[in-house]
C-alpha cells in the first residue's frame, strides 16, 4: 500500500479495539473509524467524483472530522478545509476557487449552502452531505454511510498527489490555497513522531479548530499514526480552567497552547493545585513565549517538556522546535529546524546572511508546499529551486538556532533605521498589566512612519498612553519606543491565534496622537 494517509487506518497489526478519537464524551475505536472511513470513501466513489476533484469540508469541530478526511483520501480526492466562521460570500469565493465537487457541512450551515445553490454561485458543486441533524433535500451522513460499503477502496493514491488545499487564514488578508500532498501530511507527521519521541501510549488534546494546520498536523496525525488517542475539544469558548481540569482527569500527555491560551492557563489561581505531572510536552507556537512565562511553566509544571515551535501553513506545523533543554537558554528562539527540514537566513538578493543578522527565513524540506492552487507565478515566486521564502524575517544564532522577528512586511522604517515590531511587543508583553500588544508602523509626515502600539489590558487593569511609552523609554532605545499608543478589548486572530495586524490598520487602529 502506498504511504498515503490512509495508511494510518488500513496498515497491518492496527489494533482496532484501541481509542483513536474522544470528542464530547463519545469514543471512535480505530477500528469503528476505519470502518466510517470507507464508507465515506466507497460513497464518493459511487456518487461519481473522480480522483483529485476537491471535497469541502465546512464544519466546527466533530467527532467525524478526521474519517471524513481519511475517506475522501481513500477516494483519491483532495480535501478542502474550511474556515467555518466565514460569510457566505467569502464561502463562496473558496468554493469557486477550488470548483468544489461536494461540501461535507455540518447542520448549522445548511441554510446557506441552500442560498449558495439557489444562487448559482458555484456551479461546480453538485452534492451536499449534512453532518447532525439531516435535511430533506441532502443526503445525511450517517444514511450516507449506512448505505455504503465498509470495504478496501483501490484507487491507486500517489505520494506526490495533492492531499488537501489549505486556503492560509491570512495576517496579510488575502487567502491563498496552499497545497499539502500526501507526500507533506505523512512526512510532517513521521517528523513529529521522531523529534517528539511519540508513543501509541501518548494522547493529545486538539483545542483548535481541525480545519486550521494545528489541528491536524500538530500531533494529531502523528499519534493516530502511532495509534495513540487524539481527544478533540468543540470549537469556541476558551476557558482555561475546564481544559486543564480535562488535561488532568484523561491523563493527557501532549497539548498545542498557543501563546494566548497559555497566558490565561498561566493565571489560573488554582493552577498549583492542579496535578499535571502526567502532560508531558507544552507545544507553543505563533509568537516568541517571554522569559517569565516560561519560567512561570516550568514553575507551575515542572515534570512537563516545554517546546516553542516555528511553524506555517506552507511549511509544515514544526518547521524549527526549541528542545525543551533550551527553553531558559535560548529565549526567544523557536530553536534549530526539526528532522529532514533545513533553513536558510538570506538577503534581499538571496545571498546567506552570516549568523546574527537579519534576513528571510526560507525552508527546504519534505513537508514544504507543493504551491498555491491555480497560482503557478505566486508559486514560482514563493517556492525557488525547493527553498520556500517564507516572508518572514529573523536571524540565526552561531549554533543555529532561529530567531523570528515578524513578516518582513511588518517592518517599520522611521527616519531611515529599520524597526522590528516583535522587539517592541516582546518589551511590552512583560508589562505586569498587558494582556496582549501589536506594534504597527503608521504614515508620519516628518518621519515616512512611526511606531504605534495597539495594546489589550488584562481584566481590572488600566494604563494610560504615557505610561505605555514611559516604560518602553526605560527598556529600548528611544527610536524603537511608541510614539502613539491605542487599547482595545480584543484583538482581531487567526486560527493559529496570530494577530491581524492588517485588520488593526484596516479598522482605524493605526491613529494616534504622537508623543
Amino acid at each position: 500500500m502506498t504511504l498515503t494517509l490512509p495508511y494510518v487506518l488500513e496498515r497491518t497489526g492496527l489494533d482496532l479495539r484501541r481509542t483513536a478519537i474522544v470528542f464530547a464524551g463519545e469514543v471512535r475505536t480505530y477500528g469503528v473509524m476505519r470502518s466510517y472511513a470507507r464508507r465515506v470513501g466507497n460513497a464518493l466513489v459511487a456518487d461519481g467524483l473522480e480522483s483529485l476533484e476537491r471535497v469541502a469540508v465546512l464544519s466546527s469541530n466533530r467527532l467525524e472530522y478526521l474519517e471524513v478526511e481519511i475517506g475522501i483520501a481513500m477516494a483519491r480526492g483532495i480535501m478542502v478545509p474550511m474556515n467555518w466562521r466565514l460569510r457566505k460570500p467569502e464561502l463562496i469565493t473558496l468554493l469557486r476557487r477550488s470548483e468544489a465537487r461536494v461540501i461535507v457541512a455540518e447542520d448549522r450551515f445548511v441554510s446557506v449552502i441552500r442560498e449558495i445553490l439557489a444562487e448559482g454561485a458555484v456551479p461546480s458543486l453538485r452534492q451536499v452531505v449534512v453532518l447532525g441533524e439531516p435535511a430533506d433535500e441532502f443526503d445525511s451522513y450517517e444514511t450516507w454511510c449506512a448505505a455504503s460499503q465498509d470495504e478496501p477502496l483501490h484507487r491507486g493514491g500517489l505520494q506526490h498527489d495533492p492531499h488537501e488545499i489549505i486556503f492560509t487564514s491570512g495576517t496579510t488578508g488575502t487567502p491563498k490555497g496552499a497545497i499539502w500532498t500526501n507526500d507533506t501530511v505523512m512526512f510532517n507527521a513521521w517528523q513529529q513522531v521522531m523529534d517528539f519521541e511519540l508513543t501509541k501510549r501518548d494522547s493529545c488534546y486538539v483545542l483548535t479548530d481541525l480545519y486550521y494546520i494545528g489541528g491536524r498536523h500538530d500531533f494529531t496525525w502523528a499519534l493516530l499514526y502511532q495509534g495513540g488517542t487524539v481527544h478533540i475539544r468543540k470549537s469556541s469558548g476558551f476557558s482555561a480552567e475546564p481544559i486543564v481540569q480535562y488535561v488532568v482527569d484523561h491523563s493527557i500527555s501532549h497539548v498545542l497552547w498557543v501563546p494566548t491560551m497559555l497566558y490565561e492557563i498561566l493565571r489560573l489561581p488554582n493552577l498549583g493545585e492542579m496535578d499535571t505531572s502526567r502532560l508531558r510536552m507544552i507545544m507553543c507556537g505563533g509568537a516568541p513565549v517571554p522569559r517569565a512565562t516560561i519560567e512561570m511553566a516550568q514553575a507551575f509544571m515542572p515534570e512537563t517538556d516545554f517546546v516553542q515551535v516555528y511553524g506555517l501553513t506552507e511549511g509544515g506545523g514544526t518547521v524549527t522546535f526549541l528542545p525543551p533543554e533550551f527553553a531558559r537558554d535560548r529565549v526567544g528562539s523557536a530553536g534549530p529546524a526539526s528532522m529532514n527540514n533545513t533553513l536558510r537566513i538570506v538577503d534581499a538578493l538571496g545571498n546567506d546572511c552570516p549568523a546574527g543578522t537579519r534576513g528571510e527565513i526560507i525552508v527546504m524540506g519534505p513537508s514544504v508546499t507543493a504551491g498555491y492552487w491555480d497560482e503557478p507565478e505566486l508559486t514560482a515566486a514563493t517556492v525557488v529551486d525547493g527553498w520556500l521564502h517564507t516572508g518572514d524575517q529573523g536571524y540565526v544564532d552561531d549554533d543555529g538556532f532561529l530567531f523570528v522577528s515578524g513578516r518582513i512586511k511588518d517592518m517599520i522604517i522611521s527616519g531611515g533605521m529599520n524597526i522590528f515590531p516583535s522587539e517592541i511587543e516582546e518589551t511590552l508583553i512583560e508589562h505586569p498589566d498587558i494582556a496582549a500588544v501589536a506594534v504597527i508602523g503608521v504614515p508620519d509626515e516628518r518621519w515616512g512612519e512611526r511606531v504605534h502600539a495597539v495594546v489589550q489590558l488584562l481584566p481590572g487593569r488600566s494604563l494610560s498612553e504615557a505610561d505605555v511609552i514611559a516604560y518602553c523609554t526605560e527598556r529600548i532605545a528611544g527610536f524603537k519606543k511608541p510614539q502613539s499608543v491605542v487599547f482595545v478589548e480584543e484583538f482581531p486572530r487567526t486560527a493559529s491565534g496570530k494577530i491581524q495586524k492588517y485588520m488593526l490598520r484596516r479598522s482605524g487602529h493605526d491613529t494616534g496622537s504622537a508623543s
